[in-house]
């Protein structure tokens, strides 16, 4: 038997009325239920891991993953909802769920991306030889923790891959679970929000521009903050609102979890 739940959501509309007039100050959000069916629905949870060089991030990101997500996976486990963890290539590949849905890009059989362009040319692309000038600086820190810490990394202890969850490593690795399980509805979670969670290959604006239905859980993710933003979080509320804009909706994790439960 299909169950579907019912989740609040919002959107920030970008238009106004037609006897209103159409300028920033007069845009607002839109706030609207969506009814999901459970079986074509999946919780995707972007690069969730248990280690960061930035330590605010790691611990704030942290308590958002054992708070929030944690509870947010099983309850969407027990509700017939598919997750899926997206914790970037390297990690994906120490799960053994992995290997469902990998092909030969996945594999390294071949190369994702096509031939290399011939312009830009390569070494202005590396940013060497006479293009050194534009790179940005040699960061010594990132090499060291590199090293130390890289291989370490895996998702956080209390979102393990349950045997029944998947693992992808690609945008083209989601695209294929999701068409074989018909999946439309992708609830999205995870870190950063001014950087994976948009820009992954399977992040929200790469699937979203496949035609899938974005939902990120706005209090499931948290930017990496500029010195200027962190007192306000200004980083993670503006890249909250870009997905509200150009992406999707947004919901939050109570909401979905109730939802969830409600099946019961």
């Amino acid at each position: 038997m299909n169950q579907q739940i019912e989740i609040p959501v919002r959107y920030y509309r970008l238009w106004t009325d037609l006897d209103v007039d159409c300028i920033e100050e007069n845009f607002h959000y839109v706030e609207s239920t969506f009814v999901l069916p459970t079986d074509q629905m999946a919780l995707v949870m972007v690069d969730v891991w248990d280690i960061h060089y930035i330590r605010s991030h790691e611990e704030l990101s942290g308590q958002i993953t054992r708070e929030r997500i944690a509870p947010l996976a099983e309850a969407c486990r027990e509700a017939g909802v598919t997750v899926i963890h997206a914790p970037s290539p390297p990690i994906a590949a120490k799960f053994p769920q992995w290997v469902r849905y990998a092909g030969d890009t996945e594999f390294g059989l071949r190369s994702g991306g096509g031939q290399a362009p011939d312009w830009p040319p390569p070494e202005f692309r590396q940013r060497t030889g006479k293009y050194a000038q534009y790179a940005k600086q040699q960061e010594p820190r990132s090499d060291e923790w590199s090293k130390k810490y890289a291989d370490q990394r895996r998702v956080v202890p209390e979102i393990e891959p349950q045997p029944d969850d998947f693992v992808v490593a690609t945008g083209e690795q989601l695209h294929r679970l999701c068409r074989d399980r018909k999946i439309l509805h992708l609830l999205y979670v995870g870190f950063a929000a001014n950087m994976c969670v948009l820009y992954r290959d399977y992040g929200t604006r790469a699937t979203g521009e496949r035609g899938y239905n974005i939902i990120l859980l706005r209090d499931c993710t948290q930017a990496i903050e500029a010195h200027h933003t962190f007192a306000d979080q200004g980083l993670t509320k503006a890249s909250v609102l870009a997905i509200e804009m150009l992406v999707g909706a947004s919901s939050t994790s109570d909401t979905v979890i109730a939802a969830c439960r409600a099946l019961r």
